[in-house]
C-alpha cells in the first residue's frame, strides 16, 4: 500500500484519521454490506411492466445479458471483483477458458453462490474482454493488454489537508467542479457535491479496480455490478442486458451514487503514482482517464472486430461510460486534498 504524497512528520490531532470514498458520500460512516455500492439494487432505474411484451430494444444488443440472473447484493458483487482481479484479460479473449472457468468455480464457492452460474459468468466475462471499451478509449479491448501494461486493485492513502488547520470540505469539492464545469458532469454534479458533509483531514484511502495503459494514458477502471432493468408483473426478469445500460441510465446511476467523485479522487491517486514511479511524466501526455465497466450492460463483441485505435473516438458502447476530464479540474482537486482550506 502507497502513501500518494508528502506524509507530515509531525504528531496528528484529534481530527486526523482515515476516510474513504464511502464515507464521504454516505453521512461519515461506510454503509453496511447489505447497501454497499455493490448491494444496492438502484429501484430507481429497474421498472416494473405488468405486460410481457416491450417497446423493441436496440435491434444490435439482447434484451439479456449473461449476467442478468447473476444475483444482486454485495457478496455476489464481491465475487465478481475477486475474479476479475485474477483472471488472465488477453489468454480469455483467445478462448482459453480453462484458468478462468477455475477462478470462477472457486469463487462462487467462496461466496457460496450456486456452482451452476460458472457457464453464464465465464460467457459474461469473455464477453467483457472482447467488447471495445468505446469513447475516446475507441477500440480497445481488455484483451490488448500487452503484459505489464495493467495492475490489478492498487491500494492508495493520499494525504489529507497537510498544512495545520485546514480541511478538506464539500464546500471545496464542489467549488472545484463549479470552476471546470467541462465533461459529463459540471455544475449540476457540483450544486450535488454540496450535499455532502465532509469535513477531512489526515489520509484518504481506497483501492482501484485497475489500472492500464492505453496508447501513451494510463486510465482507471472500475468494475460495477449494478442491476439495471425490467421486471414483469411476477417479478421475473425480462430484460437487463446492453439495452439497459445506455450512457443516459449509466450518468443518471453514478451521480447518485457520487460516482464521478470517486472517478475523481481515483485519477488524482493515479496522477500521484505516475509521477512518482514514471520517468518524465507530464499529466497532459500520460494521464488518461476512467472507464467504469457495468458488467451486467456490457455487450457482445460486433461480429466484425473493431481495429484496435487508440486516441480515435468510437461511439459510446453500452455498458462502460468512458471519460477523460478536464485537467485542471484534476489538477486543482490535487490541490485541495493536499492543502485542505480553512
Amino acid at each position: 500500500e502507497l502513501a500518494l504524497g508528502p506524509v507530515p512528520q509531525r504528531s496528528l490531532d484529534s481530527r486526523w484519521g482515515r476516510a474513504s470514498y464511502s464515507a464521504w458520500t454516505h453521512g461519515g460512516a461506510a454503509l453496511p454490506p447489505e447497501l454497499s455500492e455493490e448491494g444496492r439494487d438502484n429501484d430507481a432505474l429497474s421498472r416494473d411492466d405488468d405486460t410481457d411484451t416491450r417497446a423493441a430494444a436496440v435491434e444490435q444488443h439482447a434484451s439479456l445479458g449473461p449476467l442478468a440472473h447473476f444475483p444482486r447484493g454485495a457478496g455476489p458483487g464481491d465475487a465478481l471483483h475477486r475474479m476479475l482481479e485474477q483472471i488472465d484479460y488477453p489468454a480469455l479473449a483467445t478462448g482459453d477458458q480453462d484458468g478462468c472457468r477455475l477462478v470462477v468455480q472457486q469463487e462462487l464457492e467462496r461466496a457460496g453462490l450456486a456452482a451452476e452460474l460458472a457457464d453464464s459468468v465465464v460467457a459474461g466475462l469473455q464477453q467483457l474482454v472482447l467488447c471495445p471499451l468505446g469513447g475516446e478509449l475507441g477500440g480497445f479491448r481488455l484483451a490488448d493488454l500487452p503484459p505489464a501494461s495493467w495492475l490489478n486493485e492498487m491500494n492508495f492513502d493520499l494525504p489529507l489537508a497537510v498544512p495545520r488547520d485546514r480541511l478538506v470540505r464539500s464546500s471545496g469539492l464542489a467549488a472545484v467542479f463549479g470552476r471546470h464545469p467541462g465533461g459529463r458532469f459540471g455544475h449540476a454534479y457540483a450544486r450535488q457535491l454540496q450535499g455532502l458533509s465532509v469535513a477531512s483531514r489526515g489520509f484518504l484511502t481506497g483501492s482501484i479496480d485497475l489500472v492500464f495503459r492505453c496508447g501513451e494514458r494510463w486510465w482507471v477502471a472500475d468494475w460495477k455490478s449494478n442491476w439495471i432493468g425490467r421486471r414483469d408483473g411476477r417479478g421475473a426478469v425480462i430484460s437487463c442486458g446492453p439495452h439497459d445500460y445506455s450512457q443516459e441510465a449509466m450518468e443518471s446511476l453514478m451521480a447518485s451514487n457520487h460516482y464521478p467523485l470517486q472517478a475523481h479522487l481515483y485519477l488524482v491517486a493515479l496522477h500521484r503514482y505516475l509521477r512518482w514511479r514514471l520517468p518524465g511524466y507530464t499529466p497532459e501526455q500520460h494521464l488518461g482517464g476512467y472507464a467504469y465497466v457495468f458488467l451486467r450492460g456490457v455487450p457482445a463483441s460486433p461480429a466484425t472486430p473493431t481495429p484496435t485505435q487508440v486516441g480515435i473516438e468510437l461511439s459510446a458502447m453500452p455498458g462502460v461510460l468512458v471519460e477523460r476530464p478536464p485537467l485542471p479540474r484534476l489538477l486543482e482537486l490535487d490541490a485541495l486534498l493536499r492543502e485542505g482550506q480553512s
